[in-house]
């Protein structure tokens, strides 16, 4: 007898199966880290790939709703509704730990600095382009600009995982956020540079 998901558990279930992904790296990595510390870095983990997920499977909308068809749709929108919440879970569990909110707050001192605590303006960045996905119909097709904060979210949040993330100390991890890093990159530049349907005719 074959097991069958319900299509409309897909979106639940992948990002359920996001923060068991975390869970297992960081208890790979450290797995004497005391109980907070390891909320905290499943936190930035499973954000940090769902936003990744999200800002990838964006590029590629209209071809995989097409193969997939509306049960995608739910999950991209899971996804980046996990990686918002996950990373806001993940700043708030800081913030409890040094006792200030200035954890949410961008430091502009130095360019250093600034990617050393990248987290910070990125989660802000996801919540403009959290905020401009769901009034798009108000924005107009002006709201995909304010959506591609997605993108720049990730490479500053990418940056701030390899200068002051415990996890991605790590030479595996720093090979992961790296290569996507680039894989994002890539992809964002391919498809801009791709004629639309109608240059092409």
């Amino acid at each position: 007898m074959s097991l069958r998901i319900p299509k409309r558990a897909w979106p639940w279930l992948t990002g359920v199966i996001l923060v068991v992904i975390a869970i297992g790296i960081v208890l790979a990595v450290d797995p004497l880290a005391a109980p907070l510390e390891a909320a905290i870095r499943v936190g930035a983990l499973t954000g940090y790939l769902a936003v990744f997920l999200t800002s990838l499977t964006s590029l590629y909308m209209r071809e995989l709703t097409q193969r997939l068809g509306q049960p995608f749709i739910k999950t991209h929108h899971t996804l980046a509704v996990t990686g918002l919440v996950a990373l806001a879970l993940h700043a708030l569990l800081v913030a409890w730990d040094f006792g200030t909110l200035a954890v949410f707050l961008p430091q502009w001192d130095s360019v250093r600095l600034f990617l050393t605590l990248g987290g910070r303006p990125a989660l802000w960045l996801l919540a403009v382009a959290a905020l401009a996905a769901v009034g798009r119909r108000a924005l107009g097709p002006r709201w995909r600009l304010l959506h591609w904060l997605n993108y720049l979210a990730f490479w500053l949040a990418t940056a701030h995982a390899l200068l002051l993330g415990t996890n991605f100390q790590h030479p595996g991890m720093r090979l992961l956020a790296v290569i996507l890093a680039l894989t994002l990159l890539l992809a964002f530049v391919r498809r801009r540079l791709r004629p639309r349907p109608a240059q092409r005719r």
